[in-house]
C-alpha cells in the first residue's frame, strides 16, 4: 500500500476536530475522493459509494490494484484520539485498517485494522507504514471468530509520544495493544487503507468516525505542525 502524501493546506486547516461520515450523502458510484473531505492517493484502488438496503455504505473496487489508501481530510490534523468504523467482508489474505498520525509530507503512518487470514480465523493486525509504503508489523494477534457478511466494529485509539501507545478493538473489546518506541509519529491525519493477496476480496465501510482526545488546541501548536514536515 503507498501512501506518500502531498498536502498543500491553509494554516487555518490544521485546527483538529472529530468528524464522522456515515456516507448517505453520496449517490451510488461515486468515488470517496471526489467528496469535500477525502483524498484519494493515486494510483491504487477506489472506494465507491453503495446501497445497502437503502443505508448508504462504500466499497473497495480493486481494479488493477491490491491495495487502496484515502485520506480523511474532514478530521484534520490530531495527536490523540480513536478513528472507527463498521466493516464486512468478503475473501481472504486481506487487510482493511484505520490510518493514523499520517505524516502529510512522507506519508509515513500506523494502521490498525483486520486482517481475514481464513475466515472464521482472522487476525487483528496495528502496523507502522514507512514513505515507501513498507509495513512494519508491531501486532498481530489471533482473532475468532471473524465471518464473511458481517459487520463488525473496528477502532484503533492512538496516544502519547515516547512511547506511542497503539490499540485495537473490535466491537468493543481490545484485541491488539502494544507501545511503538522506535518511531514514535506525532501528529498526523486519519484514513482509511488497505491490501490484499491472492484474488481481490470485497470490503464494506460505513460509520468512519474520528475523535480527537485533544481537550484544547494545545496538540496543533505551531511547533507541532512545524514537526510534521519536518
Amino acid at each position: 500500500m503507498k501512501t506518500i502524501i502531498f498536502l498543500c493546506i491553509l494554516p487555518s486547516f490544521f485546527i483538529a476536530a472529530d468528524f464522522i461520515d456515515d456516507f448517505e450523502s453520496y449517490t451510488p458510484g461515486d468515488d470517496l475522493g471526489d467528496a469535500l473531505y477525502w483524498l484519494r492517493l493515486d494510483p491504487g484502488g477506489n472506494l465507491v459509494a453503495a446501497d445497502d438496503g437503502g443505508n448508504g455504505i462504500v466499497e473497495t473496487v480493486w481494479n488493477s490494484y491490491n491495495y487502496m489508501a484515502y485520506v480523511c481530510l474532514g478530521s484534520l490534523v490530531w495527536s490523540d484520539g480513536e478513528i472507527s468504523a463498521d466493516v464486512k467482508f468478503t475473501g481472504t489474505e486481506a487487510v482493511i485498517g484505520l490510518l493514523s498520525r499520517i505524516n502529510g509530507l512522507t506519508g509515513e503512518c500506523y494502521i490498525g485494522g483486520i486482517y481475514t487470514v481464513y475466515p472464521p480465523i482472522g487476525a487483528t493486525v496495528i502496523a507502522y507504514v514507512n514513505a515507501n509504503g513498507d509495513f512494519t508489523i508491531l501486532s498481530n494477534d489471533y482473532l475468532y471468530p471473524l465471518y464473511t457478511d458481517t459487520w463488525y466494529n473496528v477502532s484503533f485509539e492512538v496516544t502519547g509520544n515516547g512511547p506511542v501507545n497503539l490499540k485495537v478493538s473490535i466491537d468493543g473489546t481490545v484485541n491488539s495493544n502494544i507501545q511503538d518506541n522506535t518511531h514514535n509519529l506525532d501528529i498526523g491525519m486519519a484514513g482509511l487503507g488497505g491490501s490484499y493477496e491472492g484474488a481481490a476480496p470485497m470490503f464494506y465501510i460505513d460509520n468512519f468516525n474520528v475523535t480527537d482526545f485533544s481537550a484544547d488546541l494545545a496538540g496543533t501548536t505551531f511547533g507541532a505542525i512545524k514537526a510534521l514536515f519536518r
